[in-house]
């Protein structure tokens, strides 16, 4: 589980990869992308992955 403060959301971390892997357009300000999802499912997202923290009491999103 990571807290996305940039999104406001908790997730959990699918994968990190380097800017450098990616076929898309990331605009990520750190050189490492986060794809993360909600806990019971839904949508995934990207996130920049050097913003990422352990989620704090009260983050948590179900």
């Amino acid at each position: 589980m990571a807290y996305d403060p940039v999104s406001g959301r908790t997730g959990v971390v699918q994968a990190v990869h380097s800017v450098a892997e990616l076929l898309f357009d990331h605009r990520m300000t750190s050189d490492r992308v986060a794809f993360l999802r909600p806990e019971r499912g839904g949508v995934e997202w990207t996130a920049d992955a050097a913003a990422l923290r352990f989620p704090a009491d009260g983050e948590r999103t179900f």
